[in-house]
């Protein structure tokens, strides 16, 4: 039974046993079961893969960079390294960042796609600018900082910053995004 504890992939595949050995129990209540299936796995994906990207960005932005900031060049280097802490942490980021567009992209289509109203559109457009400065900004000047690709010190501080600025700004829309795609739950803003 510890060993369930010990070992995330573990904990992780686990939860989704349970998941589905709940789902046994539940009965749908839908003529389509497929249909319904499909939707409900889209939604709980993107939910899901939603909560491990935004947790990531903001792990990034309130805890790992200020540290970083004063920490010395030893404890950069162990971070960096292959199977440190950064490392691991942005394989998280962008793999939530990449299925928290699948999902979405799946759930938006199902949910009327441009037929959908304005608040999931913007919602939807908000998550596909973030998705995009993951994994074609941040994530190519990451491994320029930590030292996957061969870069200068002048190459590495600048890309340190703009993958910053990359950072900062998914922060600072994820706020509308979050809003914009739980309000399509409650209520049209449009």
């Amino acid at each position: 039974m510890m060993k369930i504890f010990q070992n995330h992939r573990i904990t992780i595949a686990v939860g989704f046993a349970l998941t589905a050995a709940l789902l046994l129990l539940c009965p749908t209540g839908v003529s389509n079961f497929a249909e319904h299936w499909y939707a409900a796995v889209s939604r709980w994906g993107h939910f899901l893969a939603g909560i491990v990207w935004i947790g990531m960005l903001y792990y990034f932005n309130f805890i790992q960079v200020p540290f970083l900031k004063d920490a010395s060049a030893e404890t950069k280097a162990e971070m960096f390294k292959e199977g440190g802490l950064v490392r691991n942490a942005l394989w998280w980021f962008r793999w939530g960042a990449m299925l928290t567009l699948i999902f979405g992209l799946s759930l938006y289509g199902q949910m009327g796609g441009a037929e959908a109203g304005w608040d999931l559109r913007l919602g939807a457009g908000l998550g596909i600018i973030m998705w995009f400065n993951v994994w074609f900004i941040i994530w190519p000047a990451q491994k320029k900082v930590i030292g996957i690709v061969e870069a200068t010190a002048d190459e590495k501080l600048a890309a340190g910053k703009m993958a910053l600025i990359a950072s900062r700004t998914n922060t600072l829309l994820s706020i509308p995004m979050l809003f914009f795609m739980a309000s399509s739950a409650h209520f049209r803003i449009f």
